[in-house]
This record gives C-alpha cells, structure tokens and sequence, in this order.
C-alpha cells in the first residue's frame, strides 16, 4: 500500500507509463518533475517508481535520459529507509553508470550527481 500522498496521486500515470512505455515515459517523467514531495517516499512508491526510471535511462533521447537521472537524484534524498531502495540499485545503478558517458555533457553531469546522491543517501556499503 502505497503511503506517500503524492505518489499516490502518481498512480495512474506511473501505470500508463508501465503498460504503454513508449507512449507515456516523458509524460510521467515531467509529472514526476513538477511534483513537489513533502513526504518521504516508501518501498511500494518505489516499486512504481523504479521501473519507469529504469526504462527512461535506457531512452535513446537525452532530455528523457536527463529527467530520469534527475529524479534518481532528487529521489535519494527523499527515502527515509535505505534498505527500501536497496533492491533497485542493482537495476538502476547499471543505467547510471551508462548515462555517465553519455555524448550530452549536461546528461553527464546529471548523472554523476544523481549518482552522488544515491551513494550520499544510502551509503557506500549498499552498492556493489
């Protein structure tokens, strides 16, 4: 059960990007964007979350890349239980680590901080 009331609100538009990818990435990743979270977000958020960011690391397109990097990094400082992320570094942190030598400067950047914040937020001993 999702906890987090913004996440909630997410809901329907993380499932549409989970069943028709192609159609509804860039668009929950620009509502992802402009949410502002006062909550901290809980292991069922992620287990929405996570599979959307994973697939948008892969993009082809680098401002879709860049959005997802960004949300990786803004969302490490908002999980209060490391342990509840630890089962997705094993997914992300492969995508992270290729968007770190994007062609875009810029989506490099993004990443190399959105890959700080994840080590910052969960610390070194949950990455592999």
């Amino acid at each position: 059960v999702i906890r987090n009331p913004e996440v909630q609100l997410l809901v329907p538009s993380l499932l549409q990007a989970i069943t028709n990818p192609n159609a509804h990435t860039k668009t929950c990743l620009d509502t992802l964007l402009d949410t502002v979270f006062v909550n901290t977000i809980d292991a069922a958020s992620l287990a929405l979350i996570v599979p959307v960011l994973n697939r948008a690391l892969r993009e082809r397109y680098t401002d879709v890349k860049k959005k997802a990097a960004k949300i990786v990094g803004n969302m490490s400082s908002l999980i209060n239980e490391p342990k509840d992320m630890v089962p997705y570094v094993p997914l992300l942190l492969p995508e992270i680590k290729k968007v770190l030598v994007d062609p875009s400067p810029e989506v490099r950047a993004i990443a190399a901080k959105a890959l700080g914040s994840l080590l910052e937020g969960m610390g070194e001993e949950s990455f592999p």
